[in-house]
């Protein structure tokens, strides 16, 4: 994962061994689903994938269109980012 600088983004070292693998951008846009028996084909769009916080893996996919912030809605991205950088040993 990259800063919007372009440089690599690196995790504080964390007291829990708490993560989890997340997929990072799970929406309906990212779920490919059989149309006649409606069973779950595919997950795509794995770029943001890698072991988080859980907190990290939203219910994304609740949302109307893509799994970023929409205008009215609130952009958890400095939240996030905060608190992987405040986590001390």
């Amino acid at each position: 994962m990259r800063k919007s600088d372009g440089r690599p983004w690196l995790m504080r070292p964390r007291e829990k061994h708490d993560l989890v693998f997340c997929h990072n951008d799970l929406s309906a846009n990212n779920v490919i689903v059989d149309p006649v028996t409606l069973k779950i084909k595919a997950i795509i769009d794995w770029e943001y994938g890698g072991f988080f916080p859980p907190e990290f893996e939203k219910p994304f996919y609740l949302r109307a269109g893509p799994s970023v912030a929409l205008p009215g809605e609130i952009d958890d991205t400095d939240v996030l980012t905060n608190m992987m950088n405040e986590e001390k040993l």
